[in-house]
């Protein structure tokens, strides 16, 4: 199935990292100079609309990283820039965020040099499951949930939330990515936000109505992760516009097999709830509700649950054909 991505059509502001009891606060900081000659390529992880993450072997430190690498474009201005640059810096505050080690820049392409999820993505071990059983489902939502509410704290609306963008330890443990469309405000708080962004499929009807939202979006985009995880499927189709997909979702209910466990159906369904009042994640605390009743949130933030599945690893040898594709202002 292919996905169309949206940039947002309206910018918005980055800021300082800064938190006291109340607030909170970001800045991207400017890394060292850095020598494109220290990274040796290796083959291409994955690519989207803004650009492509390639693997690449840290000479200095012998490690493999995850490099990904953006072409400059006239819409994408310095402070789009500086917000990803931001947002990956906290990765080192959060264990299910991933890390980014430097950012730099060429004449003609900016590269974020970042950790290496060698378990590849969420989408990768639905596919290779079909769907998750109950307590699967659970290990990874409140992986998830842990990692969106220390986003939201830092005032980050992630707005591409999709299981290709959750990507895998070696171990199976969640790492969010891609903050290519993500915004930052200054502030903790109810900011709200305009413009349609993010993978169809996964848009929440406030932002396919293209009115003011906030973390309320990302909490609808983790509703339709869940669901896809325990199902296989998207509950609502993908295809066609906007306005299409819109009468979809408000117009129909999601299907739910017999097999999907009444707690997580209603889990599910509270994250759905068409007026963004009414739901889960802005109405009442994700944590408190039934189905993650059981989860030992203290264990979740420390790592020390074990991953239900095991990822196939991603192999770090050289792939000749994917090297072909390679910008040749690195080559």
């Amino acid at each position: 199935m292919d996905k169309k991505r949206k940039r947002s059509r309206s910018p918005e502001k980055t800021s300082t990292e800064r938190r006291d009891k109340k607030r909170y606060r970001v800045e991207a900081i400017t890394p060292p100079a850095l020598d494109i000659n220290n990274y040796q390529l290796v083959k291409k992880l994955g690519e989207g609309s803004f650009g492509k993450v390639m693997l690449a072997s840290y000479a200095i430190k012998k490690q493999h990283v995850a490099l990904k690498i953006i072409e400059k474009e006239k819409e994408m201005s310095h402070k789009e820039i500086k917000t990803e640059a931001a947002i990956l810096r906290l990765g080192r505050l959060c264990p299910f965020l991933i890390r980014a080690y430097a950012t730099f820049q060429t004449e003609s392409l900016v590269l974020y040099v970042m950790e290496y999820a060698r378990g590849g993505t969420l989408h990768q071990l639905i596919k290779q499951k079909g769907y998750f059983r109950s307590h699967e489902v659970r290990f990874y939502s409140a992986e998830i949930v842990v990692g969106l509410q220390f986003l939201q704290e830092y005032g980050v609306v992630h707005r591409d939330l999709e299981p290709e963008n959750i990507l895998l330890n070696k171990e199976g443990h969640v790492k969010i990515a891609d903050f290519g469309l993500a915004c930052v405000h200054e502030f903790k708080g109810s900011k709200a936000y305009n413009g349609i962004s993010g993978a169809s499929g996964y848009m929440a009807p406030e932002v396919l109505a293209n009115t003011a939202y906030n973390a309320s979006a990302d909490w609808w985009s983790f509703g339709v992760v869940v669901y896809e995880m325990a199902t296989g499927k998207l509950p609502f189709s993908p295809d066609g516009t906007s306005k299409k997909q819109l009468e979809t979702i408000m117009n129909r209910e999601p299907y739910y097999p017999e097999r999907v466990r009444p707690e997580l159906c209603d889990f599910i369904k509270q994250l759905l709830k068409k007026d963004v009042k009414q739901r889960l994640g802005v109405c009442a605390n994700v944590q408190d509700h039934p189905f993650l009743s059981s989860v030992n949130w203290r264990n979740v933030k420390k790592l020390r649950l074990e991953p239900p599945l095991k990822p196939r690893i991603v192999s770090a040898k050289l792939n000749l054909a994917m090297a072909l594709s390679i910008p040749p202002e690195l080559t």
